[in-house]
């Protein structure tokens, strides 16, 4: 059996606003020659790197994910950094809450622990199409984009599709911002294995299962 590949840390925003037809959050569409989710729809986040230590602690997003103080502090500077380079969105520390942690699958070889926050546009800021990840980046509203995806027009993992669900669930920001603080945030990390008609899905342990995108968990890395 080979060790499992070690996961980088990571942050993610699920960045709304509310729109005539409900919710809708900022969607990037990642460029084919990503090593990582090619092609895929994706929440604005990215890797924690070292410009994000060396600032304050966080005790109050800290207590929410379960982590260290300081490590909370990298994690929200990560959330905050990658949603201006890639949307050209200020946000505030206070304006991010937490919603969830996801794991990726220990056979995947590129590995991320994933801590995804909420967070309302602020008044008066404007996103933006401007990374170079993505070939196409606009707002879509939540139901919308499940639409998409049962229809099989947009292709995203696991981890967005469920968020996606979570957020169908309410019919204004302020309403996932309340939800948000209550939120129980279990890290869930999906167990990857084929089904009865030999797609790959992924069993998130709760007896729901995903269908994952070609190219993602089939087959096995070696040795697993």
């Amino acid at each position: 059996m080979a060790e499992p590949v070690a996961a980088r840390v990571a942050a993610s925003v699920l960045l709304l606003r509310d729109a005539p037809a409900g919710v809708e959050t900022w969607l990037m569409h990642r460029v084919s020659r990503m090593a990582f989710a090619p092609s895929m729809s994706v929440f604005p986040g990215g890797g924690v790197d070292a410009v994000d230590a060396g600032g304050s602690d966080d005790p109050r997003t800290a207590d929410r994910f379960g982590v260290p103080p300081a490590e909370a502090g990298i994690l929200l500077r990560c959330a905050v950094r990658e949603v201006a380079e890639e949307t050209g969105v200020a946000l505030a520390a206070a304006d991010l809450q937490p919603w969830a942690r996801w794991i990726t699958p220990e056979a995947e070889p590129r590995r991320y622990d994933t801590f995804f926050y909420v967070a309302a546009l602020p008044d008066g800021a404007t996103a933006a199409s401007i990374s170079t990840e993505a070939a196409v980046a606009e707002w879509v509203s939540v139901g919308g984009a499940l639409a998409q995806y049962e229809r099989g027009e947009r292709a995203m993992l696991p981890p967005t599709v469920h968020n996606l669900r979570l957020l169908a669930e309410h019919r204004s920001v302020a309403s996932v911002l309340r939800a948000a603080a209550a939120r129980l945030l279990t890290p869930i990390m999906p167990t990857l294995r084929p089904d009865g008609d030999g797609r790959w899905v992924a069993d998130l342990g709760t007896g729901e299962l995903m269908p994952l995108p070609a190219g993602f968990g089939s087959p096995p890395r070696p040795g697993r």
